[in-house]
């Protein structure tokens, strides 16, 4: 805590006062970063009516929105949350319990669509899938590949939910 207030600038005490320790700290910026991404990801890829535009704008977006954070902000703040949530247990929980709502998001997109698949009971391994390639662009970002580079691995991601659907889909315009 004190760490902190000197980083601030701002009382010690005064910061005791406010909050109880660490987690009350570093809790509300672990939901603060998952509302800020998942909103935006999440409004943007609502409008479209087909599986495949849905999850690519989402992946898409979401490297956007990583490479933006660690190229302004000199960090990807998501990433060391999630770094801490590992070390600590009161904090682990939160973070396990913020990836398992993401994972819900992505789980309704594709409930949502369900019927562009060839075999609805692929959805929970889809989630998986999904939910690892957003780690994956965690990692990507966090060691500063350029976007030109990710959006090419997002088209690969991709193919996995291509050869999982009826029919092929309606490719949107790379980035």
């Amino acid at each position: 805590m004190d760490a902190v207030a000197e980083a601030a600038d701002i009382d010690a005490d005064l910061l005791r006062q406010r909050f109880e320790g660490e987690h009350d700290l570093v809790a509300p910026a672990m939901r603060w970063y998952f509302m800020r991404f998942s909103q935006q990801v999440s409004s943007s890829s609502a409008m479209y009516a087909d599986i495949y535009s849905c999850m690519y704008l989402m992946l898409t977006d979401f490297a956007e929105l990583c490479e933006q954070q660690n190229r302004i902000e000199g960090s990807l703040y998501w990433s060391t949350i999630g770094e801490i949530g590992r070390f600590d247990p009161v904090l682990g929980e939160e973070y396990l319990a913020l990836r398992l709502e993401w994972a819900a998001e992505i789980r309704r997109r594709l409930v949502k669509f369900e019927s562009d698949l060839q075999t609805p009971e692929d959805i929970d391994h889809l989630v998986d899938y999904f939910m690892m390639a957003f780690e994956g662009i965690i990692q990507m970002v966090k060691f500063e590949t350029p976007l030109d580079q990710i959006f090419p691995a997002i088209d690969i991601t991709m193919e996995a939910l291509t050869s999982r659907m009826k029919k092929s889909p309606n490719m949107p315009g790379s980035k």
